[in-house]
C-alpha cells in the first residue's frame, strides 16, 4: 500500500514537561506526514498533571490505560481509571490530574493537528 508508514515508540524520544509529565508524538504532519490528525502517548507522572489549556480549533480525543486520575473542565471532574475515553470538543477548557500512584498512561488524537505537529513552509 502506497504511503502505509509506521512508527515504534521504542525510537521516539519522549519529550518531558513540568508539571512532570511525558508525552511520545507518534504520528503527526512530522513524523509521518499526516495531513489531518495528529496521535501520541502521554504518561503523567506520580503527582503530576497537564495543566488547565485549551484548543480553539482542535477536537480531541483521549484513551486511558492505566492508572487513576481525573479529567477536569470548568463545570465537571471525570474520574478516571483504564477504559475510559474522553472526547474533548474545540474550546473546552481542560486539565488532566494522576491522582494515583503509578503514571496514568494515555492515547490521545488530535483533530486537526495542532500546529506545532506540522511541517512548517516557508
Amino acid at each position: 500500500m502506497a504511503g502505509l508508514k509506521w512508527v515504534d515508540i521504542n525510537n521516539v524520544e519522549g519529550i518531558y514537561r513540568d508539571p512532570p509529565r511525558t508525552s511520545w508524538i507518534l504520528v503527526s504532519g512530522k513524523t509521518v506526514g499526516a495531513q489531518n490528525l495528529a496521535m501520541g502517548v502521554n504518561e503523567t507522572h506520580v503527582g503530576g498533571q497537564v495543566p488547565p489549556h485549551k484548543h480553539e480549533k482542535e477536537e480531541e480525543v483521549m484513551f486511558f490505560l492505566q492508572g487513576k486520575g481525573q479529567f477536569i473542565t470548568e463545570d465537571q471532574v471525570i474520574e478516571l481509571k483504564p477504559g475510559i475515553c474522553v472526547y474533548n470538543p474545540p474550546g473546552a477548557i481542560h486539565s488532566i490530574v494522576n491522582t494515583g500512584d503509578e503514571v496514568l498512561k494515555f492515547i490521545w488524537i488530535y483533530s486537526p493537528q495542532l500546529d506545532s505537529h506540522r511541517i512548517k513552509n516557508d
